[in-house]
């Protein structure tokens, strides 16, 4: 299985770490190029284009720290921050346009009414992903 192309998509979340490091691991052997996004969900009270400068600083620190980690472990590192209304299409949409092998995606540990809950991105991205989906979840506490 060869994997040449990898997206892993950051939230933010105490999970992006490790999802760079699993891609990093496992694009090691084909030294594959990572693509890192971050997106920015917008309101829908808003443009989705919006200047929403704390949530742009917030990315833009975490995918800092993600592109650092993957270059000094010598990978070829592309970031972006995309502003959508929903995260998943998003991620589907960068995943088609990069011709990616496989999405790696952190989520945290959430209930919802009492119940474990996956939210909608991750969902939406196992239905319609052109390739490989690697979830890691964060332990729950």
């Amino acid at each position: 299985m060869d994997i040449d192309r990898i997206l892993v998509a950051a939230r933010g979340n105490g999970v992006d770490q490790v999802a760079v490091e699993l891609a990093c691991k496992i694009g090691g052997k084909s030294k594959a190029k990572i693509y890192i996004v971050y997106v920015l969900e917008v309101n829908r009270s808003l443009p989705v284009d919006a200047i929403i400068r704390p949530d742009i600083e917030a990315a833009e620190k975490v995918l800092l720290e993600a592109e650092e980690y993957a270059q000094a472990h010598d990978f070829e590192v592309e970031t972006e921050i995309i502003q959508a209304r929903d995260v998943g299409p998003a991620i589907i949409e960068v995943a088609r346009q990069n011709n990616v092998d496989l999405i790696v995606m952190g989520m945290s540990y959430k209930k919802r009414f009492g119940s474990f809950t996956m939210g909608n991105a991750v969902p939406h991205v196992l239905e319609e992903a052109p390739c490989r989906v690697l979830i890691c979840r964060e332990p729950k506490a």
